[in-house]
């Protein structure tokens, strides 16, 4: 038995030898099942188990959430009218510390990595008459356009580097940053245009490049430190002083990883629905390493066209997965009981509430808003963090950052 799998046990508590399942017999031996992947595709870099040391760090989940994981996870074993159960997991800010999402969106934008011509870009920013923080929409767009106009230039000869010592890619950067920010807190506007937007912002690449994006991105923040910076621009008016601010740094939740492997050994599927872009997720999940093959991860779509290029068009009757778009994957494209969901934000609300499921753990990340009328209801596994290192904390309130 190995080092990590001694800490496992210790840590959930129990372990399964020879328990029958009426789904598939099989040995659920936390060390058998690692030796013996569950049909899972080979990963490629498992940047979270690096370096070996890491592998000994405590987990850090609240005892009373654990032993009612536990206790819902020994009672499925031993039932028999649960057996197609599943599990379904928000990715962002619950599996990770951090979200992928936005990390390729901001490293997108900082290192000019489009493929998105001005003219589609002026048609994925909203026409309305509108302002946001007392500013007129029309002249914020108007900027963006122009700015990114400037800088296509250096983007299609691929001088990328010349175009960052310009004052257009200054303005761009600080603007767009503020505008998605700004954006996603305005009632007309909102998630349900910004995260689609961001993904729409990837238009023009294969997903061959896509996922290389990824890899980029990934190898980029897990190597960061936990700290926010701000862009600032004093611009004239109506806009005048600008100020946005990104998190960095990314680092997946090795407790959520340990979940999903518990469930598997005992025959729950896992899947994650994201309101991030669906290959950057997927690409996420298999070099962090969770367990939970593609064709169980659901996330924001965009149109692929006839040359296997992104664009910036919706996919037809597929809903937004923020909010409500969430339970509506589940009814429509998973429609399996729920054994346990797992979440941190309003955009995990609906599905945290759907009737009937035994375990719904919410990461406690002392978010103000609708989820934030869930910290005291009684079904839910609120888990702590501590928000200056980004990880579990063994109590249900966290520590501010």
């Amino acid at each position: 038995m190995t080092a990590y799998t001694k800490e496992r046990d210790a840590v959930y508590g129990y372990k399964i030898r020879s328990v029958t399942i009426t789904r598939r017999l099989r040995s659920l031996d936390p060390e058998e099942s690692l030796r013996e992947p569950l049909n899972m595709k080979p990963r490629q870099n498992e940047m979270h188990r690096q370096p070996a040391d890491s592998i000994s760090e405590p987990r850090n989940w609240h005892p009373g959430n654990l032993s009612t994981i536990r206790g819902t996870i020994q009672e499925h074993i031993l039932g028999s009218g649960r057996q197609e159960a599943v599990a379904v997991f928000d990715f962002d800010n619950t599996c990770i510390f951090r979200d992928v999402g936005q990390a390729v969106f901001r490293y997108q934008m900082l290192h000019l990595r489009y493929r998105i011509p001005p003219g589609a870009f002026a048609a994925l920013l909203p026409d309305r008459e509108i302002h946001l923080t007392g500013r007129p929409l029309a002249v914020i767009t108007t900027a963006l356009i122009d700015a990114y106009e400037y800088l296509w230039a250096f983007i299609g000869s691929g001088e990328q580097d010349k175009a960052r010592l310009t004052t257009e890619y200054r303005l761009f950067t600080t603007l767009l940053l503020w505008f998605a920010d700004q954006a996603r807190r305005d009632e007309r506007l909102g998630p349900s245009y910004v995260l689609p937007f961001m993904g729409k912002m990837l238009a023009g690449h294969s997903l061959t490049d896509l996922r290389a994006l990824a890899r980029e991105v990934l190898t980029a923040t897990t190597a960061e430190p936990l700290t926010k910076q701000t862009l600032t621009m004093d611009l004239p008016a109506p806009l005048g002083h600008i100020a946005a601010s990104y998190s960095q740094g990314l680092h997946a939740h090795r407790e959520m990883d340990d979940l999903m492997r518990m469930l598997a050994q005992a025959g729950i599927d896992s899947y994650v629905i994201s309101a991030s872009t669906e290959w950057l997720v997927a690409e996420a999940i298999q070099q962090l390493g969770f367990p939970v093959p593609e064709e169980r991860i659901f996330g924001i779509r965009v149109r692929i066209d006839d040359q296997g290029l992104l664009t910036a068009d919706n996919v037809a009757d597929y809903p937004v997965t923020f909010r409500e778009g969430k339970a509506e994957i589940i009814r429509r494209f998973i429609a399996r009981p729920l054994i346990l969901v797992a979440g941190d934000a309003d955009t995990d609300y609906e599905m945290l509430t759907l009737p009937d499921v035994p375990v719904r753990i919410l990461i406690n990340r002392n978010q103000p808003g609708l989820i934030s009328s869930l910290y005291q209801d009684p079904r839910i596994l609120l888990q702590g963090l501590d928000l200056r290192s980004g990880r579990f904390r063994p109590h249900r309130e966290s520590i501010p950052a």
